[in-house]
């Protein structure tokens, strides 16, 4: 049976991608199992084709027919980061709102001496990282070039990066629709959340020791 979904990643250089099922399924795709005469395709082409066992047994589509997705105008960094005339400048976001709330808790543990000064500087510096990495993947998404793994983001994220991740997906509407992503996502922010509040109401002090 033959299925359809859409091209989400594309290496130019190496003629290999992924294209994502209305499941939401990834399947891996290879310039050389293109149907005869199709063209190479582009991120978020429509693509048909037939599921096979690929490399490890892996599936991996094969007979692949493109239909290319309709030209859009080229986006750039500054385009996505633009808010929409529709929503209010004073807007502020699920995420941005977590990522404050986490700053907060921080600021209330530093000052009362319940968190150390390294760990919000921890915070801080992961943050700072969690940030690029989505801003490069957002980049690389607008390019075309091969993306950063959505295992990277979390792991990044998980060790105390969630604040700036949090911070970066509503500053450039990235990685907000997945529902698997985006769960994990949420699931991370909780964990942070309990943890700060638990060390800024002083619950965890003889746990971590305060050095500030």
């Amino acid at each position: 049976m033959r299925k359809f979904g859409k091209l989400v990643q594309w290496n130019s250089n190496g003629g290999y991608g992924f294209v994502r099922d209305a499941a939401g399924h990834d399947y891996y795709v290879h310039v050389s199992k293109l149907a005869p005469g199709q063209q190479r395709p582009r991120i978020d082409d429509n693509l048909e084709f037939d599921l096979v066992s690929g490399r490890n047994g892996r599936p991996a589509a094969s007979n692949i027919v493109v239909t290319p997705a309709a030209p859009v105008a080229d986006r750039t960094m500054r385009d996505v980061t633009r808010r929409p005339e529709t929503v209010s400048r004073y807007k502020i976001g699920l995420r941005m709102i977590a990522a404050t709330m986490m700053t907060l808790l921080l600021l209330l543990g530093m000052t009362a001496q319940h968190i150390p000064l390294w760990l919000g500087a921890t915070y801080a510096l992961m943050g700072a990282a969690s940030a690029l990495l989505y801003r490069f993947d957002k980049h690389y998404a607008l390019t075309g070039r091969w993306r950063v793994s959505e295992t990277n983001l979390h792991v990044v994220d998980l060790c105390f990066g969630v604040i700036g991740g949090l911070a970066a997906q509503e500053l450039y509407r990235h990685k907000t629709v997945k529902p698997a992503f985006v769960a994990t996502t949420w699931t991370i922010a909780l964990v942070h959340v309990v943890g700060l509040t638990a060390l800024a109401l002083g619950w965890l002090g003889a746990i971590i020791p305060f050095h500030g």
